[in-house]
């Protein structure tokens, strides 16, 4: 089965990235998905704190990959670094505020 990266740029979105992270691990197939998901809030800023609490038990399960930019840059250079990051065959982007069905 072919692996599918699943890009989850985030930016103030704490109170909803972990539905988007959850419909996202969710989704059907035999360890054929990686989430990433990029936090663009900025190192030590309260949002990515935030983010980064909400995330934790995933990200120390290593059930997600979690990279934090330096500084808030944008959501297409968050997409952009996620790209860097995957080892998918297909690519996928979900924003912060939604969430994938099964």
């Amino acid at each position: 089965m072919a692996k599918v990266s699943i890009i989850i740029p985030t930016y103030k979105g704490e109170n909803n990235v972990l539905i988007a992270v959850r419909s996202a691990i969710q989704q059907k197939g035999d360890n054929s998905i990686e989430v990433i998901v990029v936090d663009d809030n900025g190192i030590g800023t309260e949002h990515q704190i935030a983010t980064e609490k909400v995330l934790k038990e995933l990200i120390d399960n290593n059930c997600i990959k979690y990279i934090k930019h330096e500084k808030n840059i944008n959501g297409s250079a968050a997409r952009n670094t996620g790209f860097k990051e995957c080892t998918g065959e297909f690519i996928a982007f979900l924003d912060d505020d939604d969430y994938l069905f099964p």
